[in-house]
């Protein structure tokens, strides 16, 4: 029972309960003259209100009573309908994919040795640096290096002078042909052997062959190295790729600058775009598998060697496909099966499927754009069942109340 008819069947009772006192003549100029007035007031409120004075006529009341047991009929009806949410479909563009797993590789990669044998001096790169061509990265100890190269330095220029005096004399016929050959070739050794003293001291510094990252170092200072110690590995970050083996049947279908797309569980959400940069003309008669080379677009250098990514190579995309979010679907003996919302009634469609993306999947018939798919609370409804959309629901209340405060505003 509302407000209003526990307030009706109070002023009611007072009203009767005056007119017995009146009856039996139990009022008494005793009243206080403000009691008397509020009895009169009720009783005229009571007239008022249009209520006749008795609690068996109350039906005949031509508001209130009558619109609260409709708004109750309603919320019965509301309340049989089966909650759900809904999606409305749009079109879009959706893409057919040949998918494989494989690994982060990149297209540089070098082990770096010494040339000379020595100790270690000192290390200026470490694993993890980023290092630029030309970068010290390790330095032999070259004092005998040194050494030689100062003695070849000096022989060279002495040579070099003893050589042009003998030239001189040659010119002028005071020595013979075969000294002046044999100056020419002490001379020439002078030459070689301090090329070779300068190229071994400058093999004692170790640099970076080009621009990249330091992924591993091997040796440590006062370590003896020689030509098949290794040093460092060297990568570059810049060029990396993934290389996948596809079945021979795609070979027509993949072509050389197709667009792809690689992800990982290292990265999660994150969508990385690739192409296919290099296709093996040869069939593997093993496997029966053709390999691919994916190049990958990683501007902030965020993948790195060895991780396992999943690669989407692009065979075909259709740009004005009717697009189903996966959530949607139901399940049944093998088939696929959406609700939609038609007026208060969830229909149940079969889908014929087209392309399928990871979140979406294109619906060739049975569907139109602009349709509400229900998208929860579809696992155990039934063809034809009562629903009520909850995100709808939502937005016309927001309307109502909009619309409320609009006219109050205008009263």
């Amino acid at each position: 029972m509302s407000i209003r008819e526990y307030y009706i069947l109070l002023i009611s009772f007072s009203k009767d309960l005056l007119l017995f006192l009146i009856i039996e003549k139990q009022i008494t100029n005793s009243l206080n003259s403000w009691v008397s007035a509020m009895l009169i007031i009720c009783f005229f409120t009571v007239q008022g209100c249009g209520y006749e004075g008795k609690h068996e006529h109350r039906e005949k009341a031509k508001s209130g009573v009558a619109e609260v047991d409709s708004s109750k009929n309603d919320i019965m009806t509301v309340k049989e309908s089966i909650p759900v949410e809904t999606l409305i479909t749009d079109r879009g563009s959706i893409s057919d994919y040949l998918s494989y797993n494989s690994t982060v590789e990149t297209e540089d990669a070098v082990q770096i040795f010494p040339v000379i044998s020595g100790m270690v001096k000192y290390v200026k790169a470490e694993e993890g640096d980023r290092v630029e061509l030309g970068d010290t990265l390790l330095v032999i100890e070259d004092e005998q290096l040194r050494i030689a190269y100062e003695e070849a330095e000096t022989n060279l220029k002495f040579q070099e002078m003893n050589f042009s005096r003998n030239e001189e004399m040659f010119k002028r016929k005071l020595i013979s042909d075969q000294e002046y050959e044999t100056k020419n070739f002490e001379f020439s050794q002078a030459r070689l052997r301090y090329a070779r003293a300068k190229l071994e001291l400058d093999n004692s510094i170790i640099l970076a062959p080009f621009s990249g990252v330091i992924t591993n170092r091997y040796i440590q200072v006062g370590a003896r190295v020689n030509s098949g110690t290794q040093l460092y590995e060297l990568i570059k970050l810049q060029d990396m790729i993934v290389r996948v083996f596809v079945p021979g049947q795609y070979l027509l279908q993949v072509v050389k600058g197709q667009n792809a797309v690689i992800t990982t569980d290292f990265l999660s959400g994150e969508e990385f775009t690739g192409w296919v940069k290099r296709i093996s003309p040869v069939v593997d008669p093993g496997s029966g598998t053709f390999k691919v080379t994916v190049g990958v677009r990683d501007k902030f250098e965020s993948l790195r060697p060895g991780m396992f990514v999943s690669v989407r190579i692009v065979t075909d995309t259709r740009h004005d496909a009717i697009l189903l979010p996966k959530q949607a679907i139901v399940y049944d003996g093998g088939e696929k099966y959406v609700f939609v919302l038609r007026d208060t009634v969830a229909k149940r469609i079969l889908l014929q499927v087209g392309y399928d993306e990871t979140d979406y999947i294109e619906s060739l018939v049975g569907i139109s754009e602009g349709e509400e798919v229900i998208v929860v609370g579809q696992n155990g409804l039934k063809d034809g069942a009562r629903v009520r959309s909850i995100n709808r629901s939502e937005k016309n209340e927001k309307v109502t109340d909009s619309t409320y405060v609009e006219v109050g505003k205008i009263e």
